[in-house]
Order: structure tokens, then C-alpha cells, then sequence
């Protein structure tokens, strides 16, 4: 699986593409000369019926799984930018807590973003995911946990520190949970065999023009192969090249140094 993540999208797309028009013109030429003496456009009319259907609940399918795989791949993208917000509030909230707790809070957001950065990302694209990072959090939550709030100020900043931190430890949760399922195989084997089936199905037709025939069902070929490819980089968010990045948390990360160059004391 690694593997064909490594391939950039568009090589492995184009790949795909040649092996099944290959494959598919092979097939069509094969089934042709094998079965020269048959008439093959007298069952054009009906097989052109079957074909309709066949290809509609196919197309009822592949056109539901994008769907879904798209929506996972938004909410992926939506959840990364809801924990980068929350480590810059969790920085900015921590303002009201004492100095010394407000420096181990900011001191381990910077660290969690810049690790995502480093670390994290890295890690993701392998599927997997860095254990340092909760960690990170860890710490901020028990520094905030055990303070004990001297005014309401200090309580008010606690509270919503704490529920700064909460946020992230809950998005980063759910963003592992989203990279590691993706299509299950059983999915992936009933569209293979469904798109085997399509692409045989237009072997049975015969146009006068051979080279005609090839290319529509070459254009067939074309399109189911680049929607199985599509399903392919967007199931796992974080993995593919066409994936979501880091970006979310470069800006997180030079908002925080903004605000360390900046005039007002306490943000430094």
C-alpha cells in the first residue's frame, strides 16, 4: 500500500490508464479473431440494452463511494484546521494563567505544531503517527489541571485553556482515525470486478470500423480507471500526494512567532 502511495498521483494515474487500455484492446482484439465467424453486431441492439443497465448500477456505485470518500476527505481537511485553531487559542487563552504555567502551555504548543511539521506529517503519510505529540498535550492539560485559580480571571483562563486542549487532543483522534480506514477490500474487489465486467461486456459489441470500437471502449477504460484512481489517493486523507498537507500548521506556527515579535508583553 506504501508503495503505490509513494508513486506521484498523476504517474500512477497515467499508469493505470495504459495497462487498462492495453490490457483492454488486447482483449477486444483476442475475443474478435477467436470468434471471427460470429455476428457480433446482430446482438449490438440488445446488448446495447444490457449494457445500459449493467453500466447505470455501476455508475450508481462507484458514483456513491466517491461521495463518501470525498466527504471523509473534507472532514479530514476541516478537522486539521479546527486543531491547528485550537493549539493558536490555547496560546492565546493561556494569557490569564500565571507566568510560569502560561510558559509550559505555550512552550508545548509551539513544540506540538512544530512537530506536526516534522514529525507527524512524516508519519501519516506512512500511515502511521508520531506518540510524541500526546505527549505534548499531555503535559499542557496537566499544567493547567492541577493549578489551583488565585481570581476569577485566573479561573476563567483555565477553563477555557482546558477546553482548548480538549479540542486537540480530540481532533488529533479522530484525524488518526480517518488515516487508517479507508475503502475496505471488500469494496475495492466488488468495483474491480464490476468495472472487469463493463469493460468485457463492450468486447461483445462489433462496429464496421475496428479502430473505432477500440477507442470507445478505450474511452470506457479511461473513465472508470480514473475515478478507481481518484477513490484510490483520496480514501487515506493524509497519505497521497494530492492529500492534505502540513499548510494548516505552517500558518499556525508563524502566527505564534508573529505574535512572539510582536509589541504587546504578554504574547511574547
Amino acid at each position: 500500500m506504501n508503495f503505490f502511495y509513494s508513486i506521484p498521483a498523476i504517474a500512477l494515474l497515467i499508469g493505470v490508464l495504459a495497462l487498462g487500455i492495453a490490457a483492454a484492446g488486447g482483449g477486444q482484439l483476442y475475443v474478435h479473431r477467436r470468434f471471427s465467424a460470429r455476428d457480433f453486431i446482430a446482438q449490438n441492439e440488445v446488448g446495447g440494452i444490457i449494457i445500459a443497465v449493467s453500466g447505470t448500477l455501476y455508475a450508481v456505485i462507484l458514483g456513491f463511494l466517491t461521495v463518501v470518500v470525498w466527504q471523509r476527505f473534507v472532514d479530514a481537511d476541516q478537522m486539521v484546521v479546527l486543531e491547528s485553531d485550537a493549539v493558536i487559542d490555547a496560546w492565546h487563552t493561556s494569557v490569564g494563567l500565571p507566568p510560569a504555567i502560561r510558559e509550559r502551555v505555550r512552550t508545548d504548543m509551539i513544540r506540538y505544531a512544530q512537530t506536526m511539521i516534522d514529525g507527524e506529517w512524516p508519519s501519516m503519510k506512512q500511515g502511521g503517527f508520531d506518540a510524541s505529540v500526546a505527549m505534548l498535550d499531555m503535559d499542557a492539560i496537566e499544567a493547567v489541571g492541577a493549578f489551583v485559580p488565585a481570581n476569577l480571571g485566573e479561573s476563567n483562563a483555565q477553563v477555557a485553556t482546558s477546553q482548548q486542549l480538549g479540542a486537540i487532543h480530540d481532533a488529533r483522534q479522530q484525524r488518526i482515525a480517518i488515516n487508517s480506514g479507508g475503502v475496505p477490500w471488500f469494496e475495492w474487489l466488488v468495483l474491480l470486478i464490476g468495472a472487469t465486467c463493463i469493460i468485457c461486456f463492450c468486447w461483445l459489441f462489433e462496429l464496421r470500423s475496428s479502430r473505432m470500437q477500440l477507442l470507445m471502449t478505450s474511452t470506457v477504460v479511461i473513465i472508470i480507471g480514473s475515478i478507481l484512481v481518484l477513490l484510490f489517493e483520496l480514501q487515506y486523507p493524509f497519505r497521497s500526494d494530492v492529500g492534505i498537507g502540513p499548510d494548516a500548521w505552517k500558518g499556525a506556527v508563524d502566527h505564534i512567532h508573529q505574535m512572539q515579535a510582536g509589541t504587546m508583553a504578554d504574547m511574547k
